[in-house]
């Protein structure tokens, strides 16, 4: 008789499982350019984000979307203003497109002007919470609220991979914090895929600091985002980490009426909209 109710037991529960809806998270975390600086006024009338995928991101000091952060909302802008948007619009828009038959979801998380060395230090394990920078944590509580709310809503959620444009702060930073970019990067990627339980999660950056930027915090950091790819086949190399070009992106001094005609470091609003195109393109090759 026991082993009856234990058998009926497991069928009630693969089929509650099963009944769940897959859906596929990725992640966005990094600094400004991962904030995003494009602006939804100078967007054509054509570009349209996709509201089939959804959107779920932190709030202030980090975001501020004009939408109520830390819930799921059709996908829409999550920037430091609601007037800017970031990679999320176009690299959202764009993988609905590459897998129309697929439920996408997005969390975001990232701040301006922040470090991997210390804001995003993952720190060695779950437990040193101590050593955790303040944005590790920060994107780590953003996560799991959102996963958390899926699996309410009855989704069963999977991380299949993550975005990040971030590395400006700690090229301005030079010595260690350049020199040593690469191999954080390296333990970042490690740390999130353990922490959050998604080992094959598929990484995906952009170089930053386009040329005609240079000098040596800044060549040191794009050569560790360049050996770090696992195509590069170097010692840095990483399993399922792809880098995308965004030299030729264009900046924020190029957009129509900027008032930053001196900004060469910021992607505008076509570069924005592009390098998430871009994001997308890579992530579905590597799925």
């Amino acid at each position: 008789m026991k082993w009856l109710l234990s058998f009926f037991f497991l069928i009630l529960t693969y089929n509650q499982v099963s009944a769940q809806k897959r859906i596929e998270v990725y992640l966005i975390g990094g600094q400004s350019n991962a904030t995003g600086q494009g602006y939804m006024a100078n967007l054509s009338d054509t570009v349209i984000a996709d509201k089939q995928a959804l959107l779920f991101n932190s709030g202030l000091p980090h975001l501020n979307s004009g939408l109520p952060p830390y819930t799921w909302q059709p996908l829409h802008q999550a920037s430091e203003s609601p007037d800017r948007f970031g990679p999320e619009l176009s690299f959202g828009t764009a993988l609905k497109r590459l897998r129309p038959t697929t439920s996408i979801a997005i969390i975001k998380h990232a701040h301006s002007g922040t470090n991997l060395f210390s804001d995003w230090n993952p720190a060695k394990n779950n437990k040193d919470t101590l050593a955790q920078g303040i944005q590790y944590r920060a994107f780590i509580h953003t996560v799991n609220a959102g996963l958390d709310s899926l699996r309410k809503r009855g989704y069963k959620p999977v991380i299949k991979g993550m975005l990040w444009q971030q590395g400006e702060s700690d090229a301005d930073k030079g010595e260690t914090a350049s020199k040593n970019y690469g191999q954080n990067l390296k333990h970042f990627i490690g740390r999130v895929r353990k922490q959050l339980r998604a080992r094959n999660m598929v990484f995906v950056y952009g170089y930053v600091y386009p040329p005609p930027n240079h000098g040596k915090g800044i060549e040191e950091v794009r050569q560790a985002e360049h050996d770090l790819d696992e195509d590069a086949e170097t010692g840095l190399s990483t399993k399922k980490a792809y880098v995308v070009d965004t030299d030729d992106l264009s900046l924020r001094a190029n957009d129509p009426n900027t008032p930053y005609p001196n900004d060469i470091i910021h992607f505008g609003t076509s570069g924005t909209w592009e390098l998430g195109l871009r994001m997308a393109y890579k992530m579905n090759q590597h799925l």
